[in-house]
């Protein structure tokens, strides 16, 4: 995923407001919603090169937090990485009040900070925030992602920026002048430049920002909670289908050939079972997208619900797909150092951590 460089040398998917500096190797990309990418599984290095992260534009390399926190309506979770050996040393979770964070592409989405920051107080003494680098998953609701084509893209990065933007326009419900952008360019041949756009308001990631003050210095990296677990997805020349299900939202993301061809985030009032038509109606709405629109033919469907969801909404789901809900999980064992009462943490609420550590970078 492009990141923009901040001058302390550390990045975020969304540059943080240090990084728009007038030199323009500072002022580096970022991606994500409908995207390309690969399909055994793919570590971060595997997925820049997918990404085009080695190609076209820099975006900067990808900055491996000793330290995670993940921030999504009902929960917060943390984390005390070791990228390096690719596992958790400790996680933890503390519930959030209802209404305390609700996501939001273009409202507040800290309804509550006091609450908000005592859950982060909380779980960060939970699982020993020993100092390093920050990184920080938000709400997937709370940015606006594009797959955008072009005859033709310049060199130039101010001129792409602004072109990007101005495209990215039809997704946003705001002005532009109001977003934090990031773009990758994933595919570049002669008449045709794909590239990925995410788009954050200035307003929602500053609230984001805020409640992170005095903890190590602030986020080195921000990402959508979704594309964490990206690096999860098993390498398969077959479109796969990944179904991200959270307190407020189903995302959905489709990898085909190598490359992330679909990317859709649906807002959901209340939890899966309270929305157990809507959810499995979404679910197979992206699909037949996939197979009319895109001629992608999804051959296995993968499943993270955080926390679990009630079997009955597995099971919907599953029936209105006439698929099987493959897991998904780790290659590796992430949360083999944990304790054992941290484990199950861990498989309810983690994964997002394990594809953070899922390469040595």
């Amino acid at each position: 995923m492009g990141q923009r460089t901040l001058r302390n040398g550390t990045e975020c998917c969304f540059s943080c407001p240090e990084s728009r500096a007038p030199n323009p190797e500072l002022r580096t990309p970022c991606p994500e919603s409908r995207i390309p990418c690969p399909g055994g599984r793919m570590n971060w290095t595997t997925w820049k090169k997918r990404l085009g992260l080695e190609r076209h534009i820099h975006t900067g390399r990808f900055v491996a937090p000793t330290f995670a926190l993940d921030l999504e309506p009902g929960f917060v979770a943390a984390a005390r990485l070791s990228p390096s050996k690719r596992e958790l040393r400790s996680v933890g979770v503390r519930e959030l009040p209802v209404g305390a964070l609700a996501p939001s592409a273009n409202k507040a989405n800290v309804t509550d900070s006091k609450a908000l920051r005592r859950a982060i107080a909380e779980v960060s003494e939970r699982v020993g925030n020993v100092g390093g680098k920050l990184g920080l998953l938000i709400p997937d609701v709370a940015a606006r992602v594009a797959l955008l084509q072009f005859e033709a893209f310049p060199d130039n990065h101010g001129q792409a920026e602004t072109l990007v933007l101005w495209k990215m326009r039809e997704y946003l419900p705001y002005a532009p002048e109001e977003a934090r952008l990031s773009f990758q360019v994933l595919a570049k041949q002669p008449g045709s430049v794909e590239i990925l756009g995410v788009a954050v308001r200035n307003s929602v990631l500053a609230e984001y920002e805020a409640v992170m003050e005095g903890i190590n210095g602030g986020p080195a990296l921000v990402l959508p909670a979704s594309v964490a677990l990206l690096p999860l997805l098993p390498e398969e020349a077959g479109g796969q289908l990944l179904l991200h299900l959270c307190p407020g939202a189903l995302t959905a993301v489709v990898v085909a050939s190598n490359r992330m061809r679909y990317w859709r985030t649906r807002p959901l009032e209340g939890d899966g079972l309270t929305n157990l038509e809507e959810v499995a109606r979404e679910a197979v709405r992206v699909l037949a997208t996939c197979q009319d629109n895109l001629g992608v033919q999804v051959q296995n469907v993968w499943y993270c619900a955080r926390p679990p969801q009630d079997p009955e909404v597995d099971g919907a789901l599953a029936a209105a797909l006439g698929r099987e809900l493959r897991p998904l999980q780790a290659d590796f064992i992430p949360g083999a150092a944990l304790p054992s009462e941290e484990r199950e943490v861990f498989d309810h609420f983690g994964m997002p951590f394990a594809g953070l550590v899922a390469n040595q970078s």
